[in-house]
């Protein structure tokens, strides 16, 4: 769909949608399974649709729009596929060498008077928040060299900053990684770049006040051999991600200040989503959705994006210790899952350690499909659920209560969860609304139609009604 603006009748809405609840909830994933007639192979190949949820005074309001990526609009033009997939969609009878399209699709946040539609290729995208309107590319004044930002950033409340990363695989020389951290007007406050060998893909990353924290996964090489069946469109890049047991899986902590980077092995395992970090000197404790050795990107039995089927993600926890190059693993939840998500705006606990992760959860049996939002208490080791009986669920987002405020006052879990539900019996969506301390219902939004499954999301404790920003 492309809606330009939808309200809810109180008929659409069962409960009570809470006063105090007030801000916009952006979600982003792919809105299209063709172009112009012709089905892409993965899902991770359809272009980028926003959607914006806003609460003010017990009422919601939805719009969607498309990212009007370049890719975008040329096929709009040409009202054909023109552009191949990363996951192996091609166009019909093409014989030229591979152009991507710019899908945008993976991630979107709001910072700064701006809205970003993000995918770890390219550069993000810039939206109007009010209207969902597409701007235009964004580099950031000219700050991201690499000519990518990566999907998902952290918050450092201590600071008051937004830090994002980006980097550029080893194609052409040695793999580049930059982090890079903003005030509220996106002035660049620091910026850090490092040659890291073997680094050749980050998906998300973690932060704490001395480190940034990335996984160098064992599933992309980067080879002369299989760059040439890229380049000959032979096989997509996404297609090439399996495991390869001579490259290492690795933790990489870069000190912020750029003084030196520690590499910590682990089991092998490739992590697209990290949880909770806390620093305790040269001790760092987080956790992760991790997938095992079997994991590709086959969009098998079209459930999932991968095969979770075979090889399901699991919730871990690690323990590393910088001086003793050490590593430690449990295993801190039994359901196949996917999607950790945490307090917005806590990414960098102070003295007391972050408590609470949401998951996107199957049944604990089963590995397919995602049924269940998923209350992970890392201090008492419970765990509370929520099933979708009917529908699955996407990726579960935390919404403080306070505001801007819950950074440093009230409980990590005072607010509300929000899961968008899809029923595919009769191809409705759903958002749902869950009380974060216990994840009982507390309100449903039924749009009548379908909406397609999201990638990420964000919450912005902010109605947008201000003039509309410029690149």
């Amino acid at each position: 769909i492309n809606a330009e603006y939808m309200g809810f009748e109180k008929t659409d809405i069962e409960g009570t949608i809470p006063t105090s609840l007030q801000g916009t909830f952006f979600r982003n994933g792919p809105g299209l399974i063709d172009v112009y007639g012709q089905p892409l192979k993965h899902p991770i190949d359809g272009d980028g649709m926003i959607c914006a949820l806003t609460f003010i005074q017990g009422q919601a309001h939805f719009r969607s729009r498309y990212v009007k990526t370049k890719s975008h609009v040329d096929e709009e033009n040409a009202q054909k596929m023109l552009y191949y997939g990363r996951m192996g969609s091609k166009p019909p009878a093409s014989s030229t060498a591979p152009r991507f399209r710019d899908p945008s699709h993976t991630n979107v946040f709001y910072w700064g008077n701006k809205l970003l539609t993000c995918h770890e290729y390219s550069l993000p995208h810039c939206l109007d928040p009010n209207t969902l309107s597409t701007l235009g590319k964004d580099n950031l004044r000219g700050i991201l060299k690499n000519g990518t930002m990566s999907a998902h950033f952290r918050y450092d409340n201590q600071l008051d900053r937004l830090v994002v990363v980006s980097f550029r695989p080893g194609v052409m020389g040695t793999p580049v990684i930059s982090f890079y951290e903003f005030d509220h007007q996106w002035n660049l406050l620091h910026e850090l770049t490092k040659n890291i060998d073997g680094l050749n893909y980050v998906h998300d990353f973690l932060l704490t006040p001395d480190y940034y924290v990335v996984h160098m996964t064992p599933f992309v090489s980067v080879s002369d051999d299989s760059l040439q069946k890229v380049y000959s469109g032979q096989v997509m890049p996404g297609e090439l991600m399996q495991y390869y047991p001579e490259l290492p899986s690795r933790f990489i902590f870069i000190s912020r200040d750029g003084s030196s980077i520690h590499h910590v092995d682990t089991e092998p395992c490739h992590i697209f989503h990290f949880g909770t970090c806390q620093q305790n000197g040269n001790q760092i404790e987080f956790n992760a959705v991790c997938l095992p050795p079997g994991f590709n990107m086959q969009f098998k039995y079209k459930l999932w994006l991968s095969n979770a089927t075979d090889a399901p993600g699991a919730f871990w926890g690690f323990t590393v210790d910088l001086r003793e190059k050490t590593c430690a693993r449990r295993q801190l939840d039994p359901c196949s899952c996917e999607f950790p998500t945490v307090h917005p705006f806590r990414h960098v606990p102070t003295t007391q350690s972050p408590r609470f992760v949401y998951l996107m959860g199957a049944s604990i049996g089963e590995r397919l499909p995602f049924t269940e939002v998923v209350k992970v208490d890392l201090l008492e080791g419970r765990r509370t659920t929520w099933k979708c009986n009917g529908g699955g669920v996407g990726e579960p987002i935390f919404i403080p209560r306070l505001g801007f405020a819950s950074a440093e006052h009230g409980a990590e879990d005072d607010g509300w969860v929000i899961v968008q539900c899809n029923f595919p019996d009769n191809m409705q969506t759903e958002y749902v609304i869950l009380d974060a301390t216990n994840l009982q219902l507390v309100c449903k939004l039924k749009t009548r139609r379908h909406i397609p499954y999201a990638f990420h999301g964000t919450w912005w404790p902010e109605v947008f009604i201000r003039p509309s920003p410029k690149l």
